[in-house]
């Protein structure tokens, strides 16, 4: 499902907007500034920047909303067995692997929190947390924010909102730390967990199609966070990349296509429908190597 990671979408309001506003933002700013300012200016921007390229990978993730109506409409069975084992943390030993796991666990975390699985998220979070704190993500997984999670375990709404907040919290941190290469494996596992689940979940045959097409969608996300992995021009991601690029291939062959509408909105302007042509065959491909690829992540 394209959007199965909507604990990250907070991202795209954070990056909305075009590359000549930045421009504009930025000119405001004049010779009197203090070097302080201009220092905090120009980390703005690099923060900016690098939310933009998450936010290519998870344009596309629906809301929670959503979500929970296409799963109604297709009798979906979300099955909390299939997540990671919140006791695995200890076998997490480089910082890669833990960030690579944090993501798996920010995923898991939504879903369990979606789905009305509060014993499960509590473990999740705290998963996350023993992650974080081996990382030395610092002012994110705090008192406070554990509390929060306690107090609101019967609230689906408000532990959306807090696993949210916490993945943009861990995030920004991670921007203003300097660290994009551990910003990037967290995305890079959150994404990759989704698309797990996504694949993995069981519904009624008659309304397989749609979970099919949901994946298909997610083709030019594919794309966009195989480039950002080559972009970090890490070695780290050598492997990862390359497991990446054989699913790339195989999404290769589902097509995506625009039909039009039959109305228009805001001065004629026509909206688009996105067509997915995926087969059962190739749905089962890339269930496969999706599967094949977060095993060897979580393992």
């Amino acid at each position: 499902m394209k959007k199965l990671i909507y604990s990250i979408v907070v991202i795209l309001v954070l990056a909305c907007g075009e590359d000549n506003q930045d421009n504009r933002s930025l000119d405001m700013f004049t010779e009197e500034e203090t070097s302080f300012e201009e220092e905090e200016r120009i980390v703005s921007a690099r923060v900016l920047k690098e939310l933009k390229n998450a936010s290519k990978v998870v344009y596309s993730v629906p809301s929670p909303v959503e979500m929970a109506d296409i799963l109604h409409q297709t009798k979906a069975i979300y099955d909390v067995e299939i997540l990671n084992n919140p006791n695995s943390v200890s076998n997490y030993v480089t910082d890669y692997n833990r960030a690579l796991n944090l993501g798996v666990y920010f995923a898991d975390l939504s879903f369990t929190s979606m789905f009305d699985y509060p014993q499960e998220a509590l473990k999740f979070m705290g998963s996350a947390q023993a992650i974080s704190e081996e990382l030395n993500i610092q002012g994110v997984f705090t008192e406070e924010v554990m509390m929060r999670l306690e107090e609101n375990m019967s609230n689906k709404d408000s532990l959306i909102d807090i696993v949210s907040s916490t993945y943009v919290d861990t995030d920004l941190y991670l921007q203003d730390n300097e660290r994009p290469i551990i910003a990037k494996a967290i995305l890079a596992g959150a994404w990759l967990e989704g698309l797990y689940i996504a694949v993995n979940l069981e519904t009624d045959s008659n309304h397989a199609s749609v979970i099919w097409e949901k994946i298909g969608e997610q083709k030019p996300a594919l794309s966009n966070l195989v480039k950002m992995l080559e972009d970090c021009n890490d070695k780290q991601f050598s492997s990862l990349i390359s497991k990446l690029s054989k699913l790339e291939s195989i999404f290769d062959n589902v097509h995506l296509h625009y039909e039009p509408a039959t109305k228009t909105v805001e001065k004629a302007r026509v909206i688009k429908t996105l067509k997915v042509d995926i087969s059962e065959e190739l749905f089962k491909k890339i269930q496969a190597k999706t599967t094949s690829i977060r095993d060897s992540i979580v393992d």
